[in-house]
Protein backbone atom coordinates (compact mmCIF):
# COMPACT_ATOMS: atom_id res chain seq x y z
CA UNK A 1 0.00 0.00 0.00
CA UNK A 2 2.47 2.56 0.60
CA UNK A 3 3.86 2.40 -2.85
CA UNK A 4 0.34 3.30 -3.82
CA UNK A 5 0.15 6.14 -1.95
CA UNK A 6 3.60 7.35 -2.81
CA UNK A 7 2.85 7.39 -6.87
CA UNK A 8 -0.11 9.52 -6.55
CA UNK A 9 1.39 12.12 -4.47
CA UNK A 10 4.19 12.18 -6.53
CA UNK A 11 1.69 12.83 -9.52
CA UNK A 12 0.05 15.56 -7.51
CA UNK A 13 3.42 16.83 -7.17
CA UNK A 14 4.80 16.95 -10.48
CA UNK A 15 1.42 18.55 -11.64
CA UNK A 16 1.50 21.11 -8.94
CA UNK A 17 4.98 21.98 -10.61
CA UNK A 18 4.32 22.63 -14.14
CA UNK A 19 1.55 24.51 -13.00
CA UNK A 20 3.76 27.15 -11.50
CA UNK A 21 6.46 26.58 -14.63
CA UNK A 22 3.58 27.70 -16.95
CA UNK A 23 1.73 30.28 -14.76
CA UNK A 24 5.40 31.82 -14.73
CA UNK A 25 5.71 31.20 -18.54
CA UNK A 26 2.73 32.95 -19.11
CA UNK A 27 3.55 36.02 -16.47
CA UNK A 28 6.72 36.41 -18.10
CA UNK A 29 4.98 36.80 -21.63
CA UNK A 30 2.45 39.24 -20.53
CA UNK A 31 4.87 41.40 -18.46
CA UNK A 32 6.10 44.48 -20.62
CA UNK A 33 9.13 45.91 -19.55
CA UNK A 34 9.14 49.64 -18.59
CA UNK A 35 11.18 52.18 -20.12
CA UNK A 36 11.96 50.72 -23.90
CA UNK A 37 8.96 48.98 -24.46
CA UNK A 38 6.73 48.34 -27.57
CA UNK A 39 8.76 51.22 -30.35
CA UNK A 40 9.74 53.63 -27.99
CA UNK A 41 13.38 53.05 -29.91
CA UNK A 42 12.05 53.05 -33.65
CA UNK A 43 13.78 55.92 -35.68
CA UNK A 44 16.37 56.41 -33.19
CA UNK A 45 19.18 59.18 -34.63
CA UNK A 46 22.42 58.17 -35.83
CA UNK A 47 24.94 58.10 -33.32
CA UNK A 48 27.72 56.29 -34.75
CA UNK A 49 30.21 57.49 -37.26
CA UNK A 50 31.75 54.87 -39.58
CA UNK A 51 34.73 55.19 -41.42
CA UNK A 52 35.17 52.08 -43.84
CA UNK A 53 36.49 50.84 -47.11
CA UNK A 54 33.53 50.46 -49.31
CA UNK A 55 34.42 46.74 -49.88
CA UNK A 56 36.04 44.26 -47.58
CA UNK A 57 39.59 44.94 -48.08
CA UNK A 58 42.66 46.35 -45.98
CA UNK A 59 43.34 49.77 -46.97
CA UNK A 60 46.76 50.07 -44.76
CA UNK A 61 45.69 51.73 -41.70
CA UNK A 62 48.59 52.38 -39.67
CA UNK A 63 47.76 54.50 -37.35
CA UNK A 64 44.40 55.93 -35.77
CA UNK A 65 43.73 58.72 -33.15
CA UNK A 66 41.00 60.81 -32.31
CA UNK A 67 41.11 64.12 -30.56
CA UNK A 68 38.59 66.33 -29.48
CA UNK A 69 35.52 66.76 -26.75
CA UNK A 70 33.45 64.30 -27.76
CA UNK A 71 36.04 61.57 -29.02
CA UNK A 72 35.15 58.12 -27.22
CA UNK A 73 37.23 57.55 -24.31
CA UNK A 74 38.27 54.74 -25.32
CA UNK A 75 41.51 53.58 -27.48
CA UNK A 76 40.69 54.02 -30.91
CA UNK A 77 40.98 51.02 -33.11
CA UNK A 78 39.93 49.27 -36.17
CA UNK A 79 38.42 46.38 -37.49
CA UNK A 80 37.81 43.96 -39.94
CA UNK A 81 35.89 40.77 -40.67
CA UNK A 82 38.97 38.93 -38.67
CA UNK A 83 39.23 36.22 -41.51
CA UNK A 84 40.29 38.15 -44.38
CA UNK A 85 40.45 41.81 -43.10
CA UNK A 86 41.76 42.56 -39.72
CA UNK A 87 41.81 46.79 -40.00
CA UNK A 88 39.34 47.93 -42.74
CA UNK A 89 36.35 49.74 -40.58
CA UNK A 90 36.76 52.82 -37.65
CA UNK A 91 33.42 53.22 -35.35
CA UNK A 92 33.07 56.16 -33.41
CA UNK A 93 30.64 56.96 -30.72
CA UNK A 94 30.49 60.09 -29.10
CA UNK A 95 30.93 60.03 -25.31
CA UNK A 96 29.92 64.09 -25.55
CA UNK A 97 28.40 66.39 -27.12
CA UNK A 98 30.92 68.48 -29.91
CA UNK A 99 33.56 67.83 -32.44
CA UNK A 100 35.75 64.84 -32.50
CA UNK A 101 38.82 64.67 -35.67
CA UNK A 102 39.59 61.33 -35.98
CA UNK A 103 43.64 61.28 -37.65
CA UNK A 104 44.05 58.33 -39.49
CA UNK A 105 47.81 57.39 -41.24
CA UNK A 106 46.93 55.11 -44.31
CA UNK A 107 50.54 53.86 -46.19
CA UNK A 108 51.38 55.11 -48.99
CA UNK A 109 49.09 58.05 -48.43
CA UNK A 110 49.52 61.68 -46.43
CA UNK A 111 47.62 61.35 -42.87
CA UNK A 112 44.01 62.58 -43.10
CA UNK A 113 42.03 64.26 -40.54
CA UNK A 114 37.87 63.28 -40.36
CA UNK A 115 36.19 66.39 -38.24
CA UNK A 116 33.06 65.01 -36.78
CA UNK A 117 30.06 66.54 -34.72
CA UNK A 118 28.24 65.23 -32.68
CA UNK A 119 25.01 67.07 -31.19
CA UNK A 120 23.54 67.29 -27.50
CA UNK A 121 21.60 63.59 -25.63
CA UNK A 122 18.66 62.86 -27.77
CA UNK A 123 15.47 62.85 -25.82
CA UNK A 124 13.64 60.89 -28.38
CA UNK A 125 11.88 57.78 -26.49
CA UNK A 126 13.89 55.52 -25.24
CA UNK A 127 17.06 56.28 -27.70
CA UNK A 128 20.37 56.88 -26.17
CA UNK A 129 23.73 59.03 -27.25
CA UNK A 130 24.84 61.99 -28.96
CA UNK A 131 23.03 61.99 -32.63
CA UNK A 132 25.31 63.12 -35.65
CA UNK A 133 25.79 65.57 -36.68
CA UNK A 134 26.31 65.72 -41.09
CA UNK A 135 27.76 62.88 -42.74
CA UNK A 136 27.62 59.47 -40.53
CA UNK A 137 29.52 57.30 -43.05
CA UNK A 138 33.27 58.04 -44.43
CA UNK A 139 34.37 55.99 -47.11
CA UNK A 140 38.33 55.00 -47.51
CA UNK A 141 39.23 54.65 -51.17
CA UNK A 142 41.50 50.99 -51.53
CA UNK A 143 43.28 52.98 -53.87
CA UNK A 144 46.33 54.66 -52.77
CA UNK A 145 45.84 57.91 -54.94
CA UNK A 146 42.60 58.99 -53.07
CA UNK A 147 41.53 59.94 -50.10
CA UNK A 148 38.77 59.74 -47.56
CA UNK A 149 34.99 61.18 -48.69
CA UNK A 150 31.94 61.18 -47.04
CA UNK A 151 29.07 58.64 -47.95
CA UNK A 152 27.90 61.32 -50.67
CA UNK A 153 31.32 62.24 -52.27
CA UNK A 154 31.68 65.43 -49.92
CA UNK A 155 35.43 65.74 -48.48
CA UNK A 156 34.24 69.28 -46.42
CA UNK A 157 35.17 66.85 -43.39
CA UNK A 158 38.48 65.51 -44.23
CA UNK A 159 41.77 67.88 -44.11
CA UNK A 160 44.99 66.22 -45.18
CA UNK A 161 47.47 66.80 -42.32
CA UNK A 162 50.92 67.58 -44.62
CA UNK A 163 54.29 67.53 -42.65
CA UNK A 164 52.49 67.13 -39.21
CA UNK A 165 51.41 63.65 -39.51
CA UNK A 166 48.55 61.90 -36.54
CA UNK A 167 51.40 63.30 -33.46
CA UNK A 168 51.84 67.33 -34.19
CA UNK A 169 48.30 67.28 -34.83
CA UNK A 170 46.33 69.00 -32.19
CA UNK A 171 42.91 70.26 -31.44
CA UNK A 172 41.27 73.70 -31.54
CA UNK A 173 38.74 74.98 -28.69
CA UNK A 174 36.15 73.29 -31.31
CA UNK A 175 37.86 69.75 -31.80
CA UNK A 176 39.37 70.83 -34.82
CA UNK A 177 42.80 70.29 -36.11
CA UNK A 178 44.69 73.41 -35.62
CA UNK A 179 45.46 75.84 -38.48
CA UNK A 180 49.18 74.89 -38.92
CA UNK A 181 47.90 71.09 -38.86
CA UNK A 182 45.16 71.38 -40.91
CA UNK A 183 47.27 72.98 -43.89
CA UNK A 184 50.15 71.29 -43.34
CA UNK A 185 51.77 73.47 -41.45
CA UNK A 186 52.28 75.98 -44.69
CA UNK A 187 51.23 78.87 -42.10
CA UNK A 188 53.95 78.50 -39.65
CA UNK A 189 56.22 77.95 -42.74
CA UNK A 190 54.92 81.50 -44.69
CA UNK A 191 55.64 83.08 -41.57
CA UNK A 192 59.09 81.71 -40.55
CA UNK A 193 60.27 83.44 -44.24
Amino acid sequence: MKILTVIPVRRRWLFALAAAMAAVAGGLVTVTPVGCASDCGVNCPITRVTIATPTNVDPGILDVAWVGPACPTHTPSCRGDDQSTFCNRIDVTASAPGACDVLIQLYGREPMAVHLQFGPPTTQGCCAGYPVIGDAYFYIPVSIDGGIYAGDGDTDAVSILRDGGIPDATATGDGGPSADAADGGAATDAAAD
